[in-house]
């Protein structure tokens, strides 16, 4: 009978732990399922859930935010990814002002409310600073921290943990003509040097996780590429988060132009944790949790085991 790429073996790299501030997440024992990131956009003009927490004049729904917070954790989410500012493909820059008007409150009151980790997605470091004050404990940056130059400067003090996202250029002009000769290697190399960079800044390497970036100048290959080949990623020694929810490269794919994406987001999901991801940033929380859960008893886990299991103290041993 001959092969196929169905035949081929599905390689699979633990999850990693992940050091956030004074808790060590995921990656132990008793929880070595991938951990998952649930996403709240601030903003009027976000590809999936723009407007729905913020309007175009910029006035929030507080009430709004809290209760798709609080969905998401019952729905089994281990982290909160809070953003202001649309990153999408042709998206224009927010002023720093009213990205932190939008973020800030949102997290003040999820921290207030609510004991799970709370993750600002921005790329200006007064905003990440002033949502580490308001009780954020990771800091998402898009750019890897190439952005802003005082951003190496803010997680340090608070102990917070890092994405370091590869993107090609920047949101407004990153799909315009990207181009890789070996995109998986690239990014490998471009993440290795952006954490040891960091480490220089006093950021230890367990306190960051790196993002291949999916959909940030990226051909529609080379998407593909980096899910399919997401486990050399791990030669980084860092947490493998993975953000491809509802992006644009599943409509690209040939006979789903007409999806919703949420089937295909949640396969890419599976398909991602079997590959090495370490966290799924995601839109659609329940879906993925049950998912990942079904996965989880076919591989003869455990089950998902308590909730504190987030808040673990103690990871399992850490890998070189």
């Amino acid at each position: 009978m001959p092969s196929s790429v169905w035949g081929s073996p599905v390689v699979t790299v633990s999850p990693r732990p992940w050091r956030v501030r004074d808790r060590w997440l995921g990656g132990t024992a008793e929880s070595a399922r991938p951990l998952v990131m649930g996403i709240l956009n601030v903003t009027p003009d976000s590809f999936h859930d723009g407007g729905r927490y913020v309007s175009a004049a910029g006035v929030d729904n507080l009430s709004a935010a809290l209760a798709h917070c609080e969905a998401m954790i019952a729905a089994g989410a281990d982290i909160l990814d809070i953003g202001g500012e649309s990153t999408r493909p042709g998206a224009f820059p927010v002023a720093e002002e009213d990205e932190r008007a939008r973020v800030v409150p949102v997290i003040d009151a999820i921290a207030r409310r609510f004991s799970i980790p709370v993750s600002i997605d921005t790329m200006k470091s007064g905003v990440a600073r002033a949502a580490l004050d308001a009780g954020a404990s990771i800091v998402n940056d898009v750019s890897a921290m190439t952005a802003d130059p005082f951003m190496l400067e803010v997680p340090g003090p608070y102990g917070a943990g890092v994405v370091l996202n590869h993107m090609q250029d920047k949101p407004r002009t990153m799909q315009a003509a990207p181009n890789y000769c070996d995109v998986v290697g690239e990014v490998r190399d471009h993440l290795m040097a952006r954490v040891r960079t960091l480490a220089a800044a006093g950021i230890s390497k367990d306190r960051i996780a790196v993002d291949p970036g999916i959909g940030f100048g990226k051909r529609l290959t080379d998407n593909y590429d980096l899910i399919e080949h997401l486990e050399d990623l791990d030669a980084i020694g860092c947490p493998i988060l993975v953000g491809h929810s509802r992006k644009s490269f599943i409509a690209a794919t040939r006979g789903l132009e007409h999806s919703d994406r949420l089937h295909p987001s949640v396969a890419v999901a599976v398909y991602a944790a079997l590959k090495g991801a370490s966290i799924l940033r995601v839109h659609d929380v329940a879906a993925t949790v049950e998912a990942l859960r079904m996965i989880d008893a076919i591989r003869g886990g455990q089950g998902w085991g308590s909730s504190s299991e987030s808040g673990s103290t103690k990871p399992a041993a850490v890998r070189s």
